[in-house]
């Protein structure tokens, strides 16, 4: 079993949201989708929607388990590999660095192989080209901005950001998902 968690460094900078087109995007391109285990599952689960009826089940698990915290990270490396998400402005790449350092301080060069930095421009903000290589970055997409389900803006996400998805980070959840395979 793989465990992916997603973490944000901030509140507000899409965290539920890549969580859940995470699982919409398995579903959709007939991967097998993850047990989903939320710290809010109201939330998460009004974000998420409905999911294809073609949906396989796994015994894998995705997590959203809210904002970072030292403890968090701790329980997600243990289990699994680790998302951690920041807002594409001053404060969310500020945020998204400190707990960056907090894992390399705990974890050293392990963990941090084991963690993903993604910036979100959820504010419409294109925040600044990440530092880091493996940072993956979620464009600004008008269609996630209201909130409401994912599985209902899918079709409506603009075809640069629903190319993105599926050429860049579909690999990055197939690789994650791939060692229970």
């Amino acid at each position: 079993m793989s465990t992916l968690t997603f973490l944000g460094a901030d509140g507000g900078c899409g965290t539920t949201t890549l969580a859940a087109l995470s699982a919409q995007l398995l579903a959709k391109h007939a991967r097998r989708v993850p047990t989903m285990v939320a710290e809010d599952p109201e939330v998460f689960t009004a974000r998420l929607g409905e999911l294809p009826q073609v949906a396989h089940a796994s015994e894998d698990q995705l997590g959203e388990h809210g904002r970072y915290s030292a403890a968090k990270a701790t329980t997600a490396l243990t289990a699994g590999r680790l998302i951690v998400v920041g807002a594409a402005t001053p404060r969310g790449l500020a945020s998204l660095a400190e707990a960056l350092d907090d894992i390399a301080r705990r974890f050293g060069q392990a963990g941090l192989n084991r963690t993903l930095p993604v910036q979100g421009a959820a504010f419409g903000v294109g925040g600044v080209p990440p530092a880091d290589s493996r940072t993956f970055r979620l464009p600004f997409d008008p269609s996630l901005v209201p909130g409401g389900p994912v599985s209902d803006v899918l079709p409506q996400l603009r075809a640069g950001t629903e190319r993105m998805l599926r050429q860049q980070w579909l690999p990055v959840l197939a690789e994650s998902f791939a060692a229970s395979r």
